[in-house]
């Protein structure tokens, strides 16, 4: 049965029209799970001054709303059970809800993979004909966004079955579906997720001003004028990609050395632009810098890289153009042909098209060289400059999308809920932020304290799904911003009451979206069994570093969370995926063995006085193979070798 609101009408209602005042949120409606042990929270709206009384298992509690019309009031807490009916009244309405459940809330958000639906997944027929445990409801948030926190929003509570779980979030019915049966109670999810969407999208405006690479858009976002922006935006989309396409700089020949470039400004590469001037451009910008290449060198072929760029560019050296790429996610490296490197002074120019978000060359500075025989010179530094040829602003152009502006799903499909009694928090995200991967070690842990301080609970449980294996393996140890990404995520764990599922070892090298979405529940609901409900023999953390030390002319690198001892996933006992740079900072695979229970040996015969190791750091570590004794991967990192 739906939601249904009875009018109790006093007796003067007869002669005048009936007006509903009095509501709840949608969050609050028939078949809503909510979670016990821990008082219970109503509010909504009624007219000012009215008594509002809510009934639940006996327990009564009134509040008079406000001069706005909202009202609050708690209830004691629950034991898990149910159905219970919910009355909520006033002297002239009353509100029913129906089938009310008290157990275990859990709020799951993310991108895709957290709103990749059960009906997708591998075995996905079996899951959905199995899901018959009515115990378990999804409140599915719809899509939205909003420039200011939103009072409510739109969504409903759906029973379990054969008939709705495949519409589910996969990853949080899973992780739901093993708690409710290690517990045998009712367990609510609510999904509020959105694909393709950046973390800034999640958090709060409060938060995100805290961050001033955002202060040019947040801004525009607290502006009046904001909706007439949008609404002018595709009037001037066409003059805008115009702009762009006919944009001065090749005309005027800006790649050519002869070209001043005196009045252009410094930048700092590599790095997505933060200078006040760049952090919120869309359009064409100009960068150059200068290098210098021995006389033995000159006229020689040469590799050409230059890390990412988000998000096209066209490269010239020398005003001879080596390259060009369209989008943001692709390693940049260009052949430049005999007789184009001069002795001494050379000169790099990139044009870069931003089309929306962060624009720049980004990646590790190890991939930023000019590779000429077996000589690797660096084109780092502090020359670097740039010029704009094309800004967005000065078409008030503004694109619009969930990732347009930071913080408006967070209005829209956080906010309206925060506050409502849950255990704690499942997050799945991250893909989006990689080509930006080092503003997530502040972003990631700044959006934890965000979402913890709306529930009023510093130690709200906050559990997350490490990034998966993904895109074509590496043949040679190179530079990844997923591998820095999912370094930023585990870097979190030093926040308390948070874990991680480690996952690089069930993704897919051709899709972002792994269909085995069952080891991925698994391992999140192992967290939460541990930690959160006293189930001690259950393991649930994979393994860390702890130290990396000289053990001879070797590395011996020890662990915590080994369960039992470590092992390697391979016939022949080899661990595999382990890279050693020596002192002139180049990476080489080694090979690896365990040692004792908690140790790995590396044998470092070749490397000239080691000084960093990494592990599974790549986009795809797919060789990747040591693990605990509980089968739970090591977690990536990258750590300095102590003497």
């Amino acid at each position: 049965m739906t939601r249904r609101i009875r009018i109790i009408l006093l007796m003067i209602a007869a002669v005048l029209p009936a007006t509903a005042q009095l509501r709840l949120p949608a969050i609050m409606s028939d078949h809503m799970v909510m979670q016990r042990n821990e008082k219970i929270r109503f509010w909504g709206w009624a007219d000012k001054g009215a008594r509002v009384t809510v009934a639940l298992a006996g327990n009564t509690a009134s509040a008079k709303a406000a001069r706005d019309g909202r009202w609050s009031v708690q209830l004691p807490a629950l034991p898990a059970g149910g159905p219970y009916t919910v009355t909520v009244s006033s002297k002239k309405e009353t509100i029913t809800l129906d089938d009310v459940l008290v157990g275990e809330v859990w709020i799951c958000s993310g991108q895709s993979n957290m709103e990749f639906m059960l009906r997708s997944i591998n075995n996905a027929d079996e899951e959905i004909r199995s899901a018959t445990n009515g115990n378990i409801r999804s409140f599915d948030v719809q899509k939205d966004m909003a420039r200011f926190p939103k009072d409510d929003l739109k969504g409903d509570w759906k029973i379990c079955s054969p008939q709705t779980a495949g519409n589910f979030s996969a990853v949080g019915y899973l992780f739901c579906r093993e708690i409710a049966e290690r517990l045998n109670v009712p367990v609510g999810l609510i999904n509020t997720s959105w694909g393709g969407t950046d973390i800034e999208s999640w958090m709060s405006m409060e938060t995100i001003d805290a961050f001033p690479k955002y202060r040019r858009l947040m801004t525009r976002l607290r502006s009046e004028e904001l909706e007439a922006y949008l609404a002018r935006g595709k009037e001037v989309e066409a003059a805008f990609l115009k702009a762009i396409a006919d944009e001065p700089g090749e005309k005027e020949q800006w790649y050519l050395p002869s070209y001043s470039k005196s009045d252009w400004k410094p930048l700092r590469v590599p790095g997505l632009w933060t200078d006040d001037a760049l952090s919120g451009v869309d359009g064409v910008v100009w960068t150059t810098v200068e290098f210098s290449v021995p006389e033995a060198l000159a006229g020689q072929p040469a590799i050409l890289s230059l890390g990412m760029i988000d998000d096209d560019d066209v490269t010239w050296i020398n005003g001879t153009k080596v390259g060009s790429t369209v989008g943001y996610d692709i390693k940049r490296r260009y052949t430049v042909p005999s007789g184009v490197l001069k002795a001494g002074k050379n000169e790099l120019t990139v044009k870069i098209v931003d089309n929306h978000a962060g624009g720049g060359c980004y990646g590790s500075s190890d991939l930023f060289f000019l590779q000429i025989g077996q000589e690797r010179l660096s084109i780092l530094g502090d020359g670097w400059k740039y010029k704009i040829a094309v800004d967005n602003e000065a078409f008030e152009y503004v694109e619009d999308g969930p990732n347009a502006f930071p913080s408006r799903l967070f209005n829209a499909m956080v906010a309206p809920i925060a506050g409502y009694p849950a255990r704690g928090f499942v997050w799945y995200q991250g893909e989006n932020n990689a080509p930006r991967a080092e503003e997530y070690y502040r972003l990631f842990p700044a959006m934890i304290n965000d979402w913890r301080s709306r529930w009023n609970r510093a130690d709200m449980p906050f559990y997350w799904v490490q990034l998966a294996n993904y895109m074509p393996s590496d043949e040679h140890p190179s530079a990844s911003n997923w591998a820095v990404l999912r370094d930023a995520q585990n870097s979190a764990r030093s926040l308390p009451h948070t874990g991680q599922a480690v996952i690089i070892d069930v993704g897919d090298a051709d899709d972002i979206h792994p269909r085995d979405k069952q080891t991925v529940g698994h391992r999140l609901a192992c967290l939460a069994l541990h930690n959160d409900y006293g189930m001690a023999d259950i393991y649930c953390e994979s393994p860390q570093p702890l130290k990396a030390v000289k053990h001879g002319d070797n590395v011996l690198v020890t662990f915590e969370n080994v369960a039992r001892g470590l092992k390697a996933k391979s016939r022949y006992g080899y661990v595999c995926g382990f890279a050693v740079a020596g002192k002139d900072g180049k990476y080489r695979w080694v090979r690896a063995e365990t040692s004792g229970i908690d140790a790995v040996l590396l044998d470092c015969t070749g490397i000239d006085n080691p000084k960093s190791v990494r592990y599974a750091w790549a986009d795809n570590p797919d060789d990747a193979n040591l693990y605990n004794s509980a089968g739970l991967p090591a977690a990536p990192f990258e750590k300095a070798v102590e003497e």
